[in-house]
């Protein structure tokens, strides 16, 4: 090979690995809003996609290491940075389709927002130059290089699982049931707050408790929101709690106007319906009820339906 064609495969080489390290890194931060976008816009279930996140940010990782280093590029860098590239593809679009063309699709995670459109473009300009390095590529070959090449493919799969791990490798306790009475009046009877639209004290209601403030309580709207775009008849009822000039940042940044709310003021009658201070906290009612109390995390949308069935 000439030597400034090495010199520009070289280039472009390491060029694709920083992009994909960069991508990769950028995600980490977001990695848990990474997994949920994964189960919005997608078939996969919580854990599927908590995991998918993982193992496709150690794959960027991989990749951009074996650009840069000029390992095993023919064989396994140009095909698999091609076929991760068509997924994300596909999966961009599947967002625009959800979302609209607009909004950050999180490919470079809160660094450099992105739209999906935008993305769309940016892969379609790698693969191009993935192909081109196809034709001119060369590669260092040494002793053991297969056994490094294992050796970085573990380390790079291990990083996202070791920065934050799955919810699901974790072991909650059974929630027990309560069967203990929740005073849903306080909702109907307050002077400085509007009654509930809807009539909590009948039938089988979701009812979450939340601050306007509470980082928590945001993620677990986000969360309540996907379950709620999935399975419209789901019970959900956010009590929110602070001042209502939060509410468009609590709105804009949860999106969670597809739930039900009351907005109430009034610290006492809040905790004695909350049962204290501790937020956010997600409780099964029915009637004036509290069958039982869930983790954000570990609420299953599969057991509401069949409980309000």
């Amino acid at each position: 090979m000439a030597i400034y064609k090495r010199v520009l495969s070289s280039i472009l080489s390491v060029l694709i690995g920083a992009v994909f390290i960069f991508s990769a890194y950028s995600k980490l931060p977001s990695l848990e809003q990474f997994g949920w976008t994964i189960v919005e816009t997608t078939f996969l279930s919580w854990t599927m996609a908590e995991w998918s996140a993982r193992i496709l940010i150690g794959l960027e990782f991989f990749l951009g290491i074996l650009f840069i280093s000029h390992i095993k590029i023919k064989r396994i860098a140009i095909p698999l940075s091609l076929f991760l590239l068509s997924l994300f593809t596909i999966y961009l679009l599947m967002v625009m389709k959800h979302y609209g063309p607009n909004g950050n699709c999180g490919c470079f995670g809160e660094l450099i927002p992105m739209t999906p459109l935008q993305s769309v473009i940016k892969n379609a300009v790698l693969i191009a130059t993935i192909i081109c390095l196809a034709f001119n590529s060369f590669e260092f070959k040494f002793r053991f290089i297969n056994l490094v090449t294992v050796l970085v493919l573990l380390a790079c799969s291990l990083t996202p699982f070791l920065w934050l791990p799955p919810e699901s490798i974790y072991v909650y306790d059974k929630e027990t049931p309560l069967n203990r009475p929740i005073p849903l009046s306080l909702l109907y009877d307050s002077e400085i707050n509007k009654p509930p639209a809807v009539e909590l004290r009948k039938g089988k209601h979701i009812i979450v408790f939340m601050s306007l403030t509470c980082e928590f309580c945001r993620k677990a709207a986000k969360r309540l929101r996907i379950m709620k775009e999935k399975h419209p008849e789901l019970p959900f009822y956010m009590i929110l709690n602070g001042d209502k000039k939060k509410l468009p940042e609590f709105f804009q940044d949860t999106k969670a106007q597809n739930i039900d709310y009351s907005s109430f003021n009034g610290a006492e009658q809040f905790s004695m319906m909350n049962d204290g201070y501790s937020l956010p906290t997600i409780k099964w009612v029915s009637d004036t009820t509290v069958i039982r109390e869930s983790n954000y995390l570990t609420l299953d949308e599969n057991e509401i339906l069949e409980w309000i069935r």
